[in-house]
């Protein structure tokens, strides 16, 4: 486990925690902060203690939505992870879907203060169902910007509703203002992937304006794909991608802080694997560029 990183006139490395040994340093003269999402708050403290200058772009609050395969089946079979951006009637919101898993699961994504949820397909493994993230995009100004910050009390109400466990809940009951029960998801035409869950209210979790634009956008996208806002759809949250602040840096990833780079979601720069690994890539090109030179 990562602890610290160490910036001074003598010392540049990162302090490292060994459970047998105690702490020890780690000196380098390039370090590359890559954490992930999961790292995005341990980032944050870094950049507020090292004083390195951060944005807080919008993050993005929803919920995984799961139902037939059938129902996504004439859309992923040409695109096997389609991409569709949504306006909201009420709010103006812009809602879009986000990792579809076409014949796959549900599953946990463990945070150091909540427990999510995310997706996956697999190659030997498949289900009746397909899932995909469906998310609101969030922006703060004055006098509060920090997203991230606001997205993990919103996660933290969930988890506390739901007793540390996600929240699922029926689309047909968040419409009529009523928790799900698990009586009520066994008499649903979709059986879910992900049992570690609760049943609940969602609405008693996410803002009301989230609510609402999940609410219109999943109808929205009905109209595209018939059968995507049946009163059976699931909804497990939450469903939050931290990638809402991002470190001031050149285009080679390098930070304000001789040696120091960070690339990845965590680090604000990429919103999805494809990219995080080319932000890795480009700083590593540079690192090597400056050694040699």
């Amino acid at each position: 486990e990562v602890l610290d990183i160490i910036v001074d006139d003598k010392v540049n490395g990162a302090k490292l925690k060994n459970t047998k040994e105690g702490n020890f340093i780690i000196n380098c003269e390039y370090l590359l902060a890559a954490p992930g999402r999961i790292g995005a708050k341990w980032l944050s403290d870094q950049t507020d203690k090292l004083k390195i200058p951060v944005k807080h772009n919008p993050v993005d609050i929803g919920v995984r939505v799961e139902l037939p395969q059938i129902v996504m089946e004439e859309v992923t079979t040409i695109n096997w992870d389609p991409k569709f951006h949504i306006i909201t009637k009420t709010y103006d919101d812009f809602v879009r879907t986000f990792c579809v898993c076409n014949k796959g699961f549900v599953v946990e994504e463990v945070y150091d203060e909540f427990m999510g949820v995310n997706g996956h397909s697999m190659r030997d493994k498949v289900s009746e169902n397909t899932n995909f993230a469906f998310l609101v995009r969030v922006e703060l100004t004055e006098p509060v910007e920090n997203t991230s910050d606001y997205a993990f009390s919103i996660a933290t109400i969930a988890n506390t509703l739901g007793g540390g466990k996600p929240l699922l809940q029926r689309l047909g009951d968040l419409r009529k203002g009523r928790r799900s029960t698990w009586r009520r998801l066994e008499r649903s035409n979709v059986v879910p992937t992900f049992n570690c869950v609760t049943p609940g209210d969602i609405a008693m979790a996410l803002p009301h304006r989230v609510v609402v634009d999940i609410i219109e956008g999943l109808e929205a996208l009905d109209k595209v794909l018939p059968g995507v806002a049946s009163d059976s759809t699931l909804l497990y949250a939450p469903e939050i991608k931290l990638y809402a602040m991002r470190l001031e840096m050149n285009k080679n990833m390098k930070t304000r802080i001789e040696g120091l780079y960070a690339a990845g979601d965590g680090a604000g720069v990429s919103r999805g694997i494809v990219g995080a690994a080319a932000t890795g890539i480009i700083a590593a090109r540079d690192i090597i560029k400056q050694h040699r030179s």
